[in-house]
């Protein structure tokens, strides 16, 4: 009798889970019924309503994992890397954990806080601050294809490893969204479809994505980082699995050695698993996952509660401290603990980056921030169809 108490139970289970999710997904469809016609006159901020939850709540696990894979084929353009390699920013063993770092705390920022925001303004006046330090070296196609890759490889992700394939009016947003930062960077000539973006990405890769020392050197850095917490016995299976992630025709431009085929399924099949699983066994998210940190009421400064690969700007809790000092390594398991050489008081946003900019960059960054809160405030890119005139 118990045992058909635990069926029934289960059963029970499984059928709420699968209710609720298309009850979900209908919910989604009738919210955006009036876009249906043509997405693309959705504004900015609308898109940022659309886009929020696809970060926090439907898919964080491929959202985050996605963009990851989308800065290491950026890698296997040229005359990216060749830039990368000429200021160490990527390839030395102390910079590449920072950067990594501030690169997922920009997203954060832009994505999360909005470009609206106090927040998304200065974070992305600060990007723009640090790409005009190196002039003519970054090109206005460069960056456009690094866009494209936010914008492609998540949607590619999802659609392949989800639960369920994005609407239209989801995959309008994210493109609407990430044009309009790309357009407050100053980039000109951005697409102005998703399917044009697409095809732009095909035909710009055609002619400048190519193998180069260079997109070795910032492929292993970057990949050592991702394997570095792993016990060394470990690290061959982890560069196995990430070689796996990396698209087929990228692994040899980068000079990642080919995963046996094995591997590939594996990971492939736990990807699929997993979507099975969440799209069957269980509930639909109620609240999003933690992004960005705890900002304090008075300074203003974020003090990050997760990060991936070094503690920068998390906060030292006591039970740490304890820890630190009771190991005397200042590591566990593999990854380094917070401390104040990790700038462990947090940040603001216009001090994010490489630390000889912090204070350099101060007052010109606070000022294009008000530049752009006006710029928005008239519409921003989306209304008056320029880029932004102070962003490159």
């Amino acid at each position: 009798m118990s045992l058909l108490f635990l069926a029934l139970a289960v059963a029970i289970y499984l059928l709420l889970a699968s209710l609720l999710r298309t009850l979900h997904l209908y919910a989604l469809r009738k919210k955006y019924t009036h876009l249906a016609p043509n997405p693309y006159t959705m504004t900015p901020q609308t898109a940022h309503t659309i886009l929020l939850p696809l970060f926090t709540h439907e898919f964080p696990f491929s959202y985050a994992l996605s963009t990851q894979t989308a800065l290491l084929k950026s890698y296997a353009i040229p005359s990216g890397t060749s830039l990368l390699t000429s200021t160490r920013r990527l390839t030395t063993p102390r910079a590449v954990g920072k950067r990594s770092e501030d690169t997922a705390i920009f997203i954060s920022e832009l994505l999360a806080s909005s470009i609206d925001s106090e927040r998304g303004l200065k974070a992305l006046s600060k990007m723009n601050w640090i790409h005009r330090q190196y002039g003519t070296r970054i090109r206005n196609d460069d960056m456009i294809h690094t866009l494209a890759l936010f914008v492609l490889e998540p949607l590619r992700w999802i659609d392949r490893f989800e639960w369920r394939p994005l609407l239209q009016v989801e995959r309008v947003a994210v493109f609407v969204y990430w044009r309009e930062i790309a357009l407050r960077m100053g980039m000109v000539g951005v697409p102005g479809t998703i399917d044009e973006l697409g095809i732009w990405a095909a035909g710009f890769e055609e002619g400048n994505m190519y193998f180069a020392e260079s997109n070795v050197a910032c492929a292993e850095a970057t990949v050592e980082l991702f394997v570095r917490a792993l016990p060394g016995w470990m690290r061959g299976v982890g560069r196995g699995v990430v070689a796996a992630l990396i698209e087929e025709r990228v692994r040899p431009l980068l000079g990642v050695r080919e995963p046996p085929g094995w591997v590939v399924k594996v990971v492939e099949g736990l990807l699929d698993v997993r979507a099975w699983a969440v799209r069957v066994l269980f509930l639909p998210r109620w609240k999003g996952v933690p992004v960005g940190g705890v900002v304090d009421a008075k300074t203003g400064r974020v003090r990050r509660e997760v990060y991936a690969f070094e503690p920068w700007y998390v906060g030292e809790s006591w039970w740490l401290s304890i820890l630190k000092k009771w190991t005397g390594l200042g590591l566990w398991m593999g990854k380094p603990l917070p401390g104040p050489e990790f700038l462990s008081d947090g940040y603001l946003p216009e001090e994010l980056g490489p630390k000889e900019f912090r204070e350099k960059s101060r007052a010109d960054v606070l000022a294009d921030a008000e530049k752009m809160g006006e710029y928005a405030r008239q519409g921003g890119g989306a209304v008056l169809g320029c880029p932004f005139a102070f962003g490159r």
